[in-house]
């Protein structure tokens, strides 16, 4: 019969391999993975830390822990990450929904109500999880949103996150590259993306949760990291309304590489918004009238 465990003795065991492991935050990531496996939140185990955990409940957080070790991210264990208040399902199809992303949010907000638009219309191209097209959605009540991305099963995972979040009735789903489904008049008053940015020379220096789990394709253009933002820029002008704003993310060093892309005739300057490191991350244009 196998020896009962309490909660306590459970996670001591758990952060020990996982820090045998090189898992950063192994503590931390052990009370995730107890608290999925267990259907509670980490609060109730830190209370109830004396209570025994069943042997069944014990053999599955054993197989989490495992996939843990291997490097897999925890956001695909517990199949969620929080973004914007929100809460977002996630799968090795797409992207893990970041920090940093939330400025994208935060900055088109702002536009949308220094220029008073009630109604915006807004394209998210490569869209992902969903989690800007539905955080948008549900911070600006009177927009349409269209989420485009080329991979179906990504799109299938936004629109769960739809659903989920109550915005699936504003929300076009749309299975395109970027931008190619829409004709090309001025409709938009924002297009936004997070593109894939990584040069494929700095894929080996990802971290491992992500050089081996997170889909290549939402990662790296497989060139210089610049591919998409060349399309974009060139695009967007033809599908923003005069005074519309084209959004995206950067990698860590591109701000100044981004910026050489744009043409001065149709974009005005570029404004550049820096994360909370101080690195600039977020890039926004807006057509000139």
């Amino acid at each position: 019969m196998t020896q009962s465990m309490t909660i306590a003795e459970t996670l001591r065991r758990a952060s020990q391999r996982l820090r045998e492991a090189s898992v950063p935050n192994d503590l931390m990531d052990a009370q995730t993975l107890l608290a999925s496996a267990m259907g509670c939140d980490r609060t109730y185990l830190i209370i109830n830390f004396n209570q025994a955990v069943p042997g069944e409940i014990r053999d599955k957080f054993d197989s989490l822990i495992s996939r843990r070790t291997l490097g897999e991210p925890l956001q695909y264990i517990t199949g969620h990450q929080e973004f914007f208040g929100l809460d977002f399902f996630v799968t090795p199809d797409v992207l893990i929904p970041r920090p940093e992303t939330e400025i994208i949010i935060e900055e088109t907000i702002r536009i949308a109500q220094q220029m008073k638009l009630a109604n915006p219309v807004v394209v998210d191209a490569g869209s992902g999880s969903g989690c800007i097209a539905v955080t948008l959605a549900r911070e600006l009540s009177g927009s349409t949103i269209f989420a485009v991305d080329l991979s179906f099963p990504a799109l299938g995972v936004a629109r769960r996150n739809a659903i989920h979040n109550s915005t699936d009735d504003r929300i076009h789903f749309i299975a395109a590259d970027m931008l190619e489904a829409f004709i090309e008049e001025p409709f938009a008053d924002f297009i936004i993306s997070n593109p894939p940015y990584v040069p494929e020379r700095e894929m080996p220096e990802l971290q491992r949760e992500v050089r081996e789990w997170e889909p290549r394709t939402a990662l790296t253009d497989g060139k210089d990291g610049l591919s998409f933002y060349r399309r974009l820029l060139v695009e967007s002008p033809r599908r923003l309304k005069p005074g519309g704003h084209f959004i995206c993310e950067l990698g860590y060093s591109q701000s100044a590489a981004v910026a050489q892309l744009i043409d001065r005739e149709i974009w005005s300057e570029p404004r550049l918004i820096d994360d909370l490191q101080g690195i600039p991350r977020t890039f926004v244009v807006q057509k000139r009238v």
